[in-house]
């Protein structure tokens, strides 16, 4: 994929944007967060800040650390709540656990010290000197935390999945006692595994999937006499770097839903004219003319027999041929 085309910028907003709605952020957190319970309800979803930064205290240090969260809900249930933070990934990063311990830790720091204030603002006294040195009460409780790491790259993830995958090998008696912390990792790559219920997050995963598989006949038999909606499909183009889908969306001035096959079958085009020009240089290469190795191609595509060829090429340039074939697949 070329992304030379897609602006950051834009890739983050339409991903953000996306995700942040209800419907789509319960049904991401459903399917792969809770084995495809219905957990999460859209109505007791609401926004949180995204702002996670704090300063950490001592007696002898001072940090600043500024960190922003790409999604974050708060998940009422009953008088309480759990928090939910969605973390958005094109390229592996191979610090991510830690990355996303320091977003939870830094979570529970800021409600540590939202705590620490309101004591302070009520004038609260309290029962015992360990109180009074942590400056909570004993009975004082935090809001569960859960990060959903979500990589929509076109390779699968290469990096760690676990803070223990991050450390030098350990033996068994360090094992035991060390604290390990485990990333929610969810990919597209490999999201057939999910059921999803929402019709605009099946179309995202499915698409996006087949689409980094080159399997666009797929995509085709199965949206053939089904529209997608144009915000899902601006969503995909930007995911996947495909141009053709967004000039379909541009194209689109009703807005609502559109058939995205002319938009497939563009793309399908044009990855036979990179795999054929691929295999004419690659033909090249090992010493067939262009004309030639072209032809040769253009037969096998049309399901010619090797005998049918072999009457007008030698077996040598078939041999060739078929190489760079292979070698471009």
């Amino acid at each position: 994929m070329n992304y030379n085309n897609t602006n950051t910028h834009q890739k983050d907003v339409t991903l953000k944007t996306f995700w942040r709605d209800n419907e789509h952020f319960a049904d991401l957190f459903n399917a792969t967060v809770f084995n495809g319970k219905q957990v999460l309800k859209p109505d007791k979803l609401t926004e949180m800040d995204t702002d996670v930064s704090t300063t950490i205290h001592s007696k002898s240090y001072n940090e600043s650390i500024t960190r922003n969260r790409d999604v974050v809900k708060k998940m009422s249930d009953g008088v309480e709540f759990n928090i939910l933070g969605l973390e958005i990934q094109d390229k592996t990063h191979y610090a991510m656990p830690l990355r996303t311990m320091t977003y939870d830790a830094l979570g529970y720091i800021k409600e540590y010290n939202d705590i620490k204030k309101h004591h302070k603002l009520n004038k609260d006294s309290f029962s015992s000197p360990e109180e009074f040195l942590s400056g909570i009460d004993k009975s004082d409780r935090f809001h569960p935390i859960i990060t959903l790491v979500l990589y929509y790259g076109e390779s699968l993830w290469d990096g760690p999945t676990c803070l223990s995958d991050m450390m030098i090998s350990m033996s068994d008696n360090i094992k035991e006692y060390f604290s390990d912390y485990k990333l929610n990792l969810v990919q597209i790559l490999d999201s057939d595994k999910y059921s999803f219920y929402n019709e605009d997050v099946k179309d995202v995963f499915y698409i996006a999937r087949s689409i980094y598989n080159k399997d666009i006949d797929a995509i085709l038999n199965k949206y053939k006499t089904r529209n997608v909606d144009n915000e899902v499909m601006k969503l995909i183009s930007v995911l996947t770097a495909t141009p053709q889908i967004m000039n379909l969306c541009k194209s689109n001035k009703q807005g609502g839903k559109v058939n995205m096959c002319k938009a497939m079958e563009e793309l399908k085009a044009e990855w036979q004219n990179e795999s054929r020009n691929e295999g004419i240089n690659k033909g090249i290469e090992l010493g067939i003319d262009s004309e030639k190795i072209n032809s040769i191609i253009s037969m096998l595509e049309f399901g010619v027999t090797r005998e049918q060829i072999l009457t007008k090429y030698t077996k040598e340039d078939l041999e060739k041929a078929e190489a760079a074939i292979a070698n471009n697949n």
